[in-house]
């Protein structure tokens, strides 16, 4: 793991600092700057804070994890390009891990780490008279640090845990801890930021361009992790109860017109946790996402199956507006790529830069609600269960949907048809209807699909990504990583 000193952290923080000649001779060193001096009151803290976001959301950290998961999976066809091996684990191997995108997320940990125990040595007087901020600063910079750690556990299961900044090099050296001790902190987390934040950061603007609420931690994106691990467990109960928590709390009304989730200026009412991307003169973000999707990634004819088309793209009107707009045109004649988050304009002007990741909204509540009463009770919930599909389904139809991909494509889409209770007699039947309709409607976002199938069938997922065992389903860690450290130990696929 990579060794971040207090220096280090802070001038990530602060940027570029411009200081006159005259001046410049008279400043202290930076090598030499104290943290005290950093952290001394509110503002610096809030600093602190945004520097802990802007690491996790770095263009080679969440963003391109999230990448290669989406890629790993069966909505995907395998890339021809540099990322193949994530298609064909038979055929990774060690040197194939990516090392920026460990690091990225333990430079995160370190930052959060770091920002934790310097905010709590602030006299809370400091923050007057917002002097609760204190709580939710550190309560925020928890969030991230269990999010970052629930995406490594995903990406690689055992990994180092690390809680505390290291005063000495030796106490950063540190072995893996096993995974379900990992997903216990990342629990304990959670449920701590969920009962410290209040309902509303009202601190933040609820802008609709950039929405600061959104695109930071909340007490509902916690509890939003929290349902997703209560599925991983069957916990059908636990997942129920948060899934309702979300929905009845009103903050996130569902959003009528599906497009709006994904096309400017996005952060639609439904969204819980949305990555925020601007212009910039560089990929960031959303951009990293979107050269590769446009350029490698192609769509999977499994996963085009499960919608309803129109009868001739492009010259028919469409069926399913969750089709038509992530049904985009490749760079390589012939194929189509499968995308929400690339805008008609492409990359011109920064337009993939722009566009947000969308990483938990409403929905996918309302699907784990779906699925927890199918498991609960299919005979007591199947209408309840239909009513939800329904609602969601209906959302494909749209009348003023404009395919700005296929020239000359009729306006609008007609909708699908809604599930018909009389169709449904078996507890399967309807698990099966929830899984494709989860599919559907959050295909190719954050890393649901993977998380799903691991979940649901390790042996699909083993041999869609052609895994010889279930450790190759966990990435291998980088072998530099455990040159630095020599506590760490390899992956057992590719301890070799």
């Amino acid at each position: 793991m990579k060794i971040f000193n207090k220096i280090t952290i802070i001038a990530a923080f602060l940027g570029a600092i411009s200081l006159g000649c005259e001046d410049f001779l008279e400043e202290e060193p930076q090598s030499q700057i104290n943290a005290a001096k950093f952290y001394n009151d509110a503002t610096t803290a809030e600093i602190g804070l945004t520097g802990v976001y802007n690491r996790f959301f770095n263009q080679n950290g969440y963003s391109y994890l999230m990448m290669l998961i989406q890629v790993s999976t069966d909505d995907v066809k395998q890339p021809s390009g540099a990322f193949f091996t994530y298609k064909d684990r038979e055929k990774m191997l060690a040197n194939d891990a990516n090392l920026q995108l460990w690091g990225i997320m333990y430079e995160t940990i370190a930052n959060a780490n770091f920002l934790i125990g310097e905010v709590e040595n602030i006299p809370e007087a400091d923050f007057s008279p917002n002097q609760e901020r204190k709580g939710q600063i550190i309560a925020e910079a928890r969030f991230v640090r269990a999010i970052a750690y629930y995406y490594l556990y995903t990406a690689w299961g055992d990994v180092p845990l690390s809680t505390v900044f290291p005063e000495d090099i030796n106490d950063a050296l540190i072995a893996k801890n096993p995974k379900n001790e990992v997903l216990d902190f990342v629990r304990s987390e959670l449920e701590y930021v969920a009962a410290t934040l209040p309902d509303r950061l009202e601190v933040y603007a609820d802008d609709a361009t950039t929405n600061a609420r959104k695109g930071r931690g909340s007490k509902w994106a916690a509890k939003a992790y929290l349902a997703r691990l209560a599925l991983a467990e069957n916990n059908w109960q636990g997942a129920l109860e948060l899934s309702n928590e979300i929905i009845d709390s009103g903050i996130y009304p569902f959003t009528s017109v599906w497009k709006n989730i994904f096309q400017h200026p996005m952060n639609a009412s439904e969204s819980i946790f949305e990555q925020q991307n601007d212009f910039s003169p560089g990929f960031f973000g959303s951009g990293i996402y979107g050269w590769f999707f446009g350029f490698d990634f192609e769509w999977s004819d499994e996963a085009r199956a499960i919608y309803e088309k129109p009868d001739v793209i492009g010259e028919t009107p469409g069926k399913d507006v969750r089709f038509d707009l992530a049904y985009t045109p490749h760079p390589w004649e012939g194929t189509f790529q499968p995308n929400k988050y690339l805008p008609s304009t492409g990359f011109a002007d920064g337009g993939d830069e722009s566009m947000n990741f969308v990483i938990i909204r409403l929905s996918e509540l309302l699907l784990n609600k779906a699925e927890a009463l199918n498991e609960i009770s299919f005979g007591a919930n199947k209408t309840e269960v239909i009513d939800i599909l329904n609602m969601i389904r209906a959302r494909s139809e749209d009348a003023g949907f404009v395919n700005e991909w296929f020239s000359g494509a009729p306006v609008g889409t007609t909708g699908i048809a809604p599930l018909d209770p009389a169709d449904f007699t078996t507890q399967e039947g309807l698990r099966q209807a929830i899984r494709e309709e989860r599919r559907r409607e959050l295909f190719v976002e954050d890393v649901i699909r993977w998380v799903d199938l691991m979940r649901w069938d390790k042996s699909y997922l083993m041999d869609i990504t052609n895994s010889p065992t279930e450790d190759h389903l966990l990435w291998p860690v980088p072998p530099d990583e455990i040159i630095r450290n020599p506590k760490l130990e390899q992956n057992p696929a590719f301890n070799q």
